[in-house]
């Protein structure tokens, strides 16, 4: 039998009948904590009670203790306020829904994510075209607020100092000057307060725009998930297997619309936009598929007129044929017979616009739209503009630079190499020969990165960058793959919005592509403490990421403002309601969908004053904080990581100005490039858990200053082979 204890002070009155036609009472003093079976024992011994009634004594006692407790409970508990019972009686009904399922009306769970990854892997055609649209129609009216507003700003501006002269030539006018002039000082004071007003004017409109886009794009990409699903459910249903290929995204947009305008009372012009007339709002070029949006960017300005609608098609007065002399001039080049006559369809006939567009690689993308029910994967590679790039003399079994791989793309070197046809070579075709050539050098920019395309985005060239790539294989036992990036730039270019619409509706799409996924990209941004305080409103270090964040609406997360408040309260102590100080090393983490090829932004507090008294080594906090960094990297599978290779501010040129010692900028680098690598190995020995993925490759992109001169370059390419040279 289990000892049980007594739970409170206890006196119990027992009436027993020992013998037949006799009965005897008597009483039993239990004592808290006191173990009940000894004392019941205890007590029967004293008073000759026969031991055949002890279980009935324990039974009859246990059961009173019980009584006594719950008693003694609902004494205890006994509610006096009438609001404390309403109250108590809202928890327990709170409590009983939460934990049953029928009666739960809990929010449900946020499905916007699971929606957002299914419309952009869709195979309907034109499903992710939709969504690029929206979101690129969005950033224009955005845009188009943000210039208006500038125009009014240089007005407002002009006008204050029209109204400032003014007032000044109205004292010169008066003779009398011995007192101070209050008068400027209010004009001053009330054109101050004007434009103050003015700017918290317009920053709060531009917070409501963005909010009502964000709200509405959130509920459009889930009643298109909604009917995206329905679609599929039919497609399985049927017994048709090419019954997919005959739905069109636009259609279920349509009946995604429709819905919102009935749950809504008004849907905004850039919804109505994407539905308005019979017109393919998909640009020419479009992405219809994600095979073509992450290997084919050959996108083309919206409405050009060389791409033809399919309504445009049959009106279209010239049909290229087999025989016709423009499509066997550009046969000799290396097309193919169909490429030519969509190319010439294209352009209407004309050669040299029907050459330009086959060498960009925009012919492939429009045969890709004309057959949907077959996707096909462009070939050819993004046009780029040519960019040099140093010569590697790495040894081979140590570091391995990168090599283009053979491709069947054209080329003018093939070309000119092909034999000479005196039948169907014309002197036309000789005369545009240098044309070609230097059109088709644009896409030699690109060629020796097509390797490391596939594990690292396509950046933004400048004509005269200098960049270098290089594929190391680090580990004993398990490899590693990681691409080394080496290039010129700074990160303001990176973060730089493009001119070209088109090319930005790329890079935008290839970053939705990724951003539910393991190929998250990133890049590490350096702040000083002092530019902590101002630094969220975008006013200290890093004004380039700060207004490209604000050109366009984060749909995905909160904004950066947002995100950097809940990092202050992290810094904030609740009982002096102050902020400890941020230090060196330290960083911060934001999360970003409308930021070119970037998801993940790394803010590294530094600890600079000058060059010479801000020098690194191995137990600064600067280098403790990169490295928790590369942890970071490794433990949420970001792909690709873009760090200042000096790890220095954006605002100090270190290659222009002749003070600065080159061997501190030399160990400066190396120092960084030996953390780099010792974080490398400490990975490349934690085991990875399995991933869909073929090969699991990390690309790292070092950046120098774009003031670097060739030597200047060279010289920390030779430093960063000498780091990576062996294992």
């Amino acid at each position: 039998m289990m000892k049980t204890k007594v739970i409170k002070n206890l006196s119990v009155d027992l009436h027993l009948t020992i013998s037949p036609g006799s009965s005897s009472s008597f009483t039993i003093h239990l004592e808290k904590e006191q173990v009940l079976l000894e004392a019941v024992r205890h007590f029967m011994n004293e008073k000759n009670i026969p031991c055949y009634l002890e279980i009935s004594i324990m039974s009859v006692i246990e059961s009173l203790m019980k009584e006594s407790w719950r008693i003694s409970l609902e004494k205890e508990a006994k509610i006096n306020d009438e609001s404390k019972a309403k109250q108590m009686q809202e928890e327990l009904v709170a409590k009983y829904k939460k934990h049953t399922v029928q009666f739960n009306d809990g929010p449900l769970e946020n499905i916007f994510p699971k929606a957002f990854h299914t419309l952009v892997h869709s195979p309907v055609p034109f499903m992710f075209d939709i969504l690029s649209q929206l979101e690129q129609d969005y950033k224009n009216s955005i845009k188009e607020i943000m210039i208006s507003r500038e125009k009014e700003k240089l007005e407002m501006d002009e006008r204050h100092q029209r109204e400032r002269d003014n007032h000044q030539k109205a004292v010169e006018s008066i003779v009398e000057s011995g007192s101070a002039d209050s008068g400027f000082d209010k004009l001053v004071q009330a054109q101050v307060e004007e434009s103050e007003f003015k700017q918290a004017t317009w920053e709060s409109e531009l917070v409501e725009m963005q909010r009502i886009q964000k709200q509405e794009y959130c509920d459009f990409v889930l009643n298109l998930y909604e009917a995206h699903q329905q679609c599929l459910a039919e497609q399985q249903s049927s017994t048709d297997t090419t019954c997919i290929s005959r739905f069109d995204g636009k259609e279920i947009a349509s009946v995604a619309i429709a819905d919102m305008k009935k749950n809504k009372k008004q849907v905004s012009k850039e919804l109505l936009r994407l539905i308005q007339g019979n017109q393919t709002r998909s640009r020419p070029g479009s992405i219809s598929s994600m095979s073509e949006v992450m290997l084919s960017t050959g996108l083309m300005p919206p409405q050009s007129p060389v791409f033809a609608s399919p309504s445009d098609e049959k009106k279209s007065l010239f049909f290229a044929v087999e025989d016709d002399p423009a499509v066997l001039q550009i046969k000799e080049m290396g097309f193919s017979s169909e490429q030519a006559k969509v190319a010439l369809d294209m352009t209407s006939g004309k050669l040299e616009p029907a050459i330009s567009l086959l060498l960009d690689g925009k012919v492939d993308a429009q045969i890709a739209q004309r057959r949907p029910s077959v996707p096909i994967i462009s070939s050819t590679k993004e046009p780029s503009v040519p960019h040099r790039r140093s010569k590697s003399n790495s040894k081979p079994l140590a570091l391995s630079v990168l090599k283009p791989e053979k491709k069947s793309t054209w080329s003018p070197i093939s070309f000119l190499q092909q034999p000479k046809n005196n039948g169907t070579t014309t002197p036309n075709t000789m005369k545009k020969l240098g044309w070609l050539v230097g059109k088709a050098m644009e896409n030699f920019g690109l060629e020796d990165d097509e390797t490391l395309q596939r594990h690292g985005p396509v950046m933004q060239f400048d004509e005269h960058q200098l960049v270098e790539s290089f594929t190391i294989s680090l580990g004993n036992q398990v490899k590693s793959t990681h691409n080394l990036r080496l290039l010129a730039s700074d990160i303001d270019d990176l973060l730089k919005s493009s001119n070209d619409e088109a090319r930005d509706t790329a890079y935008r799409a290839q970053t939705a592509a990724s951003l539910y996924s393991q190929d998250l990209t990133a890049i590490v941004l350096l702040l000083t403490p002092k530019d902590w305080p101002k630094y969220k409103f975008g006013e200290s270090a890093n004004k380039a990421f700060f207004k490209r964040c604000k050109e366009s609406t984060e749909f995905h997360f909160d904004n950066v403002e947002t995100q950097f408040e809940a990092i202050e309260k992290d810094f904030l102590v609740p009982e002096v309601n102050e902020a400890i100080p941020v230090q060196a090393g330290d960083f911060f983490m934001t999360k970003h969908s409308n930021l070119p090829l970037i998801h993940v932004a790394f803010h590294l507090v530094i600890d600079f004053e000058s060059i010479t008294k801000s020098e690194l080594n191995c137990n600064s906090r600067v280098i403790t904080g990169l490295r928790n960094i590369l942890r970071t990297v490794s433990r949420f599978d970001i792909s690709c990581i873009s760090i200042p290779f000096l790890l220095l501010p954006a605002d100090i040129d270190c290659f222009s100005d002749p003070s600065i010692p080159e061997n501190i900028l030399y160990r400066r680098g190396e120092l960084v490039l030996n953390c780099i690598k010792g974080c490398m190995f400490e990975n490349s020995c934690v085991p990875k858990r399995k991933t869909d993925k073929e090969e699991e490759t990390k690309t790292v992109q070092f950046l120098l200053p774009k003031s670097a001169t060739e030597q200047q370059f060279h010289s920390h390419r030779q430093l960063l082979t000498d780091i990576f040279r062996a294992n």
